[in-house]
């Protein structure tokens, strides 16, 4: 599989949406205090007929509709407490898990339904293994509202957030110049990242400016927009088992 197609499954968990009727309507973005989870999104779903690895590249567009970016009232994104993000963005957005297709593939949580029970001492544990196509991770949408919504981060300097864990991870940031729901890109899902190879046993604060994170350059060029910010990533480095975990995510003052 190519690094394009490699990412472009990688990325598409972030955005977990459709297109409805002249807006960007939300497909599997979370539970948002629901009492059932939304249904599992395209790339979990064995009995869905769409695929990451099948699905066409998006036509850019310039007539699609961005909703007006919502005002962090604080740094503070998520704090171990459970699916859903901290009201600091309203409303908040909650969490996902996804995988490649690889029918022998083992993760933890296993679903969305089941991610609580992968919260251990308020921190998401997530391992994966036998994946042969790209993978695996964890995600959350920043804004929970029924349309995609961006997030201004301007006024931070970047991303923190603890890791723990004993292989490498890769961290993602989605805007609305790389998921093509917003009609920007017609390569879409270079999402702006950083490779960490550094995890150990020891939970460690990671501080990332945004000018640390780049695209890999195999989709269009963009450039971060702090004002466009829609999703976070933490995945495995390629189609390698992975083992790490994460708390306590906020923006970087």
């Amino acid at each position: 599989m190519s690094q394009g197609m490699s990412d472009f499954s990688v990325a598409l968990a972030t955005g977990l949406v459709v297109l409805a009727a002249g807006g960007l309507a939300a497909g599997c973005i979370g539970p948002q205090g629901a009492v059932e989870p939304c249904p599992p999104c395209p790339c979990e779903n064995p009995s869905s007929g769409a695929s990451a690895s099948d699905a066409p590249p998006a036509a850019a567009r310039s007539d699609l509709p961005v909703p007006d970016p919502v005002v962090p009232t604080g740094p503070m994104i998520w704090d171990g407490g459970g699916i859903s993000n901290l009201p600091t963005i309203e409303p908040p957005g909650s969490w996902f898990v996804y995988s490649d297709k690889t029918a022998a593939g083992v993760k933890k949580p296993p679903s969305v339904e089941e991610f609580t029970s992968a919260i251990e001492n308020g921190a998401i544990h997530t391992t994966g293994k036998g994946y042969t196509e790209w993978g695996g991770g964890i995600g959350t949408n920043l804004c929970g509202a029924p349309l995609l919504t961006p997030v201004d981060g301007t006024k931070y300097k970047g991303i923190r957030f603890k890791a723990s864990g004993s292989t490498p991870m890769k961290f993602l940031v989605a805007t609305v110049d790389t998921m093509p729901e917003f009609g920007r890109c017609k390569k879409c899902y270079d999402h702006f990242t950083v490779a960490i190879t550094n995890l150990s046993a020891e939970m460690k604060t990671y501080e990332l400016k945004w000018s640390d994170l780049k695209q890999l350059g195999w989709g269009d060029k963009a450039k971060l927009d702090t004002k466009a910010l829609v999703g976070l990533n933490w995945t495995s480095k390629d189609a390698v088992a992975w083992d790490f975990t994460i708390d306590d995510v906020a923006f970087l003052e």
